[in-house]
């Protein structure tokens, strides 16, 4: 991934643009990472990724349901949910 300051992206937009693509771009500031500046076809991917992801679940709990293995839902086990759904999706890229 490649790596510009701000003010970098800011001078050379048009560039930021071209170079965010090819690949994603992280934006720095006071050499902190501060934003990322991808392509609209990674973006569409994503949600993609998001609602495949989604759809998984809403089947892990029908099935759940069917086989009677139901399963309160607390914040604390919805939280648990969505970080191990973002890790697999993390790990598909």
């Amino acid at each position: 991934m490649k790596r510009i300051a701000a003010k970098e992206a800011v001078r050379g937009f048009s560039k930021l643009m071209a170079d965010a693509q090819s690949e994603p771009v992280t934006i720095e500031k006071n050499g902190r990472p501060v934003a990322v500046v991808y392509s609209y076809e990674e973006a569409q991917r994503m949600e993609e990724l998001k609602e495949a992801e989604f759809e998984a679940f809403i089947q892990e709990g029908i099935k759940a349901a069917d086989e009677g293995h139901i399963e309160p839902v607390t914040p604390e086990l919805m939280n648990e949910l969505i970080e191990n759904g973002i890790k697999r999706a993390n790990e598909r890229k």
